[in-house]
C-alpha cells in the first residue's frame, strides 16, 4: 500500500539525515511555523480514518491547515482561558499523566511473579513484634533482637507455636499458635508474601519487616493451588445447648431427600443474613480467604451440587454446597486483571520508585547542605529565613519554608529520612511539571486533546447551535431543494439536511478563517513531501 509504503520511506529517511526535517517548516499561519514533523506524525495516525478522496498528502494538508486555522481563532477568542476548559484540561492531564508515573518493566515484572506465585499455596506460621514505621532507632533494634532470639529457640528444637505464644503480638497467637493456614499471593502485604515464597519447607525465616513491624515465619508446607470455588453455605450459629447440632442435622436430613431444596432451605433456616436471601450464595474465593475449616470442607467437594455433612467453625454449624470451581486459568486470560491488582497492592511502590530512581539519576539535583543543616542541628520550628534555596532540580530552586511545610505535614520522622522523601517527591513533581518537554508521547496526545476540546466549543458555537436554527435550516433546504433534495420534504430527511447544513457552516466559517488569517506554505517541502509519496 502507498501509504505504509511512505511512511518506510520517512522513517528510513529520518535515519539517512531526514531529522533534519524536523524542524522545517511546512506552513504558517500569520507568522507562526508549523513543522514537517508534525504534519507527517498526525498524517500517519489518521490517514487511515479518512475518506479515500482525503487520503493524499496534498488533501490532508488541506485538512491540517483548516485545523489550525481553527485552533488559532479559538486561542484568539480566549477560549482557552474560560474556567470550565481550564478544568476539564487538568482533570485530562491528571489521568493522563498517571501510567507515565509508573515503570512498565518493572509491572511486568511484578505481574509476571504474582502469576507464578498464585500457582502455590503455603501454609506458614509467624510472629509478630509491633512496630510503627516512625519506630526510633533502639526499638527497631529491640524487636529485631527479640526476634532472633525467638528464631534461636525454634532452631534449636522448641515448636514454633511454642515460642510464638511466647514471644508474638499477634492477638490470634494463643488460639493458633501463630499459625495463617493456607494462603496465595495477593493475600498478603508484599514484604511478607516474600518472605513466604523465598523460605523453604520447615525453615524458619530472618527477621523482616513490613507496616505492621517486625516478623519470622515459618513455611510448613508448599502445594499447588486450588484456584478458587464458588459455594453456597446454611449456617446455625452455635450455642451453650445442642440445639445448634440438632438443627443443622435436621436441614441436613432434608436435604439428603432433595437436593434441589438448598435455596429454599438457606433462606428459611440459615443465619447468615448477608447470604441468606440468596440461597446461600458466597462470592468466589480461594482457599486463603476463608477460615481453614471452611475452606477445608468447600474445596474437598468433588463435584457440582454435592453437599458436604454438617461441620463446625469458630462462627457456628454449616451446610456447604458446592456451585463451581474456577482452576487457575492461563497467564494471558487473567493478565489484564492482575496488572490491575498489582497496581492497586503495595507492591506498587516497586513501580513508582523505580520511576523515582530513574529521574534522581537523570536531573541535576543540587541540595544547599548548610541550609539542611540547620533543619538538624536547630529546632526548624524557629527557623527564620523560609525563602533559602534548600535544594535545586535543574533550573527550579525550592525553597526552605516547603520543606517546613512538608515536615508540618509528616509527624514523627527524623529530619534526614524527612528529607529524603521530600526530595524525592519534588523531583516527581518536577518531572510532572515539566513532562511536556520531556517525553514526546505525553506531549503528542495532551497537545491533541487541547486542541480538540478547544475546538469543541468553538464549533458548538459556529455550527451546531446555528444548525438547530429551523429557520435557517428551512432556508438552506430550499435553497438546494432542486439540486440535492430533489421531490423530498425536509421533515423526512430532516437528520440528513442537518448534516448539510452543519458542514455548509463548517465551509463558509473556513473560507472566512482563510481571509483572516495570512497562511503560507512552504512550496518546495509540500512538493518534496507529495513526491515521497508517489515513490
Amino acid at each position: 500500500m502507498k501509504l505504509n509504503y511512505f511512511f518506510t520511506i520517512t522513517i528510513l529517511a529520518c535515519l539517512n539525515g531526514f531529522s533534519q526535517n524536523k524542524q522545517t517548516v511546512l506552513f504558517s499561519i500569520d507568522n507562526a511555523p508549523f513543522y514537517t514533523q508534525e504534519f507527517l506524525e498526525n498524517y500517519n495516525k489518521n490517514a487511515t480514518l479518512i475518506s479515500d478522496a482525503e487520503n493524499s498528502l496534498e488533501s490532508y494538508l488541506d485538512l491540517f491547515i483548516n485545523y489550525k486555522l481553527k485552533v488559532k481563532e479559538a486561542k484568539d477568542l480566549k477560549l482557552d482561558t474560560f474556567p470550565s476548559y481550564i478544568t476539564e484540561l487538568n482533570e485530562y492531564r491528571t489521568r493522563l499523566i498517571q501510567p507515565f508515573l509508573k515503570d512498565k518493566n518493572i509491572t511486568e515484572k511484578l505481574v509476571s511473579e504474582a502469576y507464578e506465585r498464585l500457582q502455590k499455596e503455603i501454609n506458614a506460621s509467624h510472629i509478630l513484634l509491633f512496630l510503627k514505621p516512625s519506630a526510633a532507632p533502639k526499638d527497631t533494634l529491640a524487636a529485631y533482637s527479640k526476634l532472633i532470639e525467638a528464631r534461636k529457640l525454634i532452631q534449636n528444637g522448641t515448636s514454633f507455636s511454642e515460642v510464638a505464644k511466647q514471644f508474638s503480638e499477634d492477638p490470634s497467637v494463643q488460639q493458633n499458635g501463630g499459625n495463617l493456614g493456607f494462603f496465595t499471593a495477593m493475600q498478603m502485604v508484599y514484604p511478607f508474601e516474600n518472605a513466604a515464597y523465598s523460605t523453604t519447607v520447615n525453615s524458619v525465616s530472618k527477621p523482616f519487616r513490613t507496616q505492621f513491624g517486625y516478623h519470622i515465619l515459618q513455611v510448613h508446607e508448599m502445594r499447588p493451588a486450588h484456584g478458587e470455588v464458588e459455594v453456597a453455605h446454611i449456617m446455625i450459629p452455635t450455642n451453650d445447648s445442642n440445639s445448634s447440632k440438632s438443627k443443622i442435622d435436621s436441614v441436613h436430613n432434608l436435604l439428603l431427600n432433595n437436593k434441589e431444596r438448598f435455596s429454599e432451605l438457606a433462606a428459611k433456616f440459615s443465619k447468615d443474613k448477608a447470604t441468606a436471601s440468596k440461597g446461600g450464595r458466597l462470592n468466589k474465593f480461594s482457599y486463603g480467604q476463608m477460615v481453614e475449616a471452611f475452606s477445608k470442607v468447600a474445596f474437598d467437594l468433588k463435584n457440582v451440587d454435592d453437599i458436604s455433612m454438617p461441620f463446625k467453625t469458630e462462627y457456628g454449624w454449616h451446610i456447604v454446597k458446592l456451585l463451581k470451581k474456577y482452576p487457575l486459568e492461563n497467564f494471558e486470560a487473567i493478565k489484564a486483571n492482575l496488572t490491575q491488582k498489582v497496581e492497586r497492592d503495595n507492591r506498587s511502590n516497586l513501580i513508582g520508585q523505580s520511576v523515582i530512581n530513574r529521574l534522581l539519576k537523570s536531573y541535576t539535583i543540587v541540595v544547599n547542605n548548610e541550609v539542611l543543616n540547620e533543619f538538624k542541628t536547630k529546632d526548624w520550628r524557629t527557623l527564620t529565613d523560609s525563602n533559602a534555596v534548600l535544594l535545586t532540580i535543574n533550573d527550579k530552586e525550592i525553597k526552605q519554608f516547603e520543606f517546613i511545610k512538608y515536615l508540618e505535614s509528616v509527624k514523627h520522622q527524623d529530619v534526614s529520612s524527612a528529607f529524603n522523601k521530600f526530595k524525592e517527591q519534588e523531583v516527581l513533581d518536577y518531572y510532572k511539571e515539566t513532562i511536556e518537554f520531556s517525553n514526546k508521547e505525553f506531549a503528542a496526545t495532551y497537545n491533541e486533546f487541547k486542541e480538540g476540546l478547544l475546538l469543541f466549543d468553538l464549533l458548538e458555537q459556529k455550527v451546531w447551535e446555528k444548525s438547530k436554527d429551523s429557520i435557517a435550516l428551512s432556508s438552506y433546504f430550499n435553497t438546494f431543494k432542486n439540486t440535492k433534495y430533489k421531490e423530498k420534504e425536509l421533515e423526512i430527511i430532516k437528520g440528513t439536511v442537518i448534516s448539510d447544513y452543519q458542514n455548509y457552516l463548517e465551509n463558509l466559517w473556513i473560507e472566512s478563517l482563510h481571509k483572516k488569517y495570512k497562511v503560507k506554505i512552504n512550496k518546495s517541502e509540500k512538493k518534496r513531501l507529495i513526491k515521497l509519496n508517489k515513490k
